[in-house]
């Protein structure tokens, strides 16, 4: 599979489902999808951009961006702080 084809958001929800719990997760994720502007997270670099806003939370769902975070840059996000 290559970065195109990855599906970026149902890593995010998966992992924060995981996490959080199915009841916390998907709250969560609506709230920082919100903050970074997106409605989907369909690359590695809008992952980033999502997992930086949820490191900003801070708890489990700052670890959870901690994680995703790592995964984007990982799979070619370029890990830049600036918004798009």
């Amino acid at each position: 599979m290559n970065a195109q084809s990855k599906d970026w958001h149902g890593i995010a929800v998966a992992k924060l489902n995981s996490v959080l719990g199915p009841a916390r997760g998907p709250v969560v994720l609506e709230e920082a999808l919100r903050a970074t502007g997106l409605s989907h997270i369909s690359s590695a670099d809008e992952l980033h951009r999502f997992a930086q806003a949820l490191i900003t939370t801070g708890g489990f769902a700052g670890a959870v961006g901690g994680l995703l975070s790592v995964h984007a840059v990982m799979h070619g996000a370029s890990g830049g702080s600036g918004s798009r």
